[in-house]
């Protein structure tokens, strides 16, 4: 798993910080919205087997975070 990293994309910061809860890994991730609200949520690891499947988890992610998912998992796969 890579160290903390960040990247812009479509005109936020994006901020990436590995996370391990067991077997279980992935990154948090936190992002400003327009409102300069902080937007939290995780993208984990969904097959043990597959380190690029993975999936965002958290609760009411906003859509447009949900519309970039396939951006941030590329993202991170990139990363590591």
């Amino acid at each position: 798993m890579s160290a903390i990293f960040n990247k812009t994309i479509n005109g936020r910061q994006f901020n990436f910080q590995p996370i391990e809860f067991g077997t279980t890994t992935g990154y948090h991730v936190d992002v400003m919205d327009d409102e300069s609200t902080r937007c939290e949520f995780s993208i984990l690891h969904a097959d043990e087997n597959d380190a690029k499947k993975m999936k965002i988890e958290g609760t009411s992610v906003p859509g447009w975070i949900m519309d970039l998912q396939a951006t941030l998992i590329k993202v991170i796969n990139e990363q590591e």
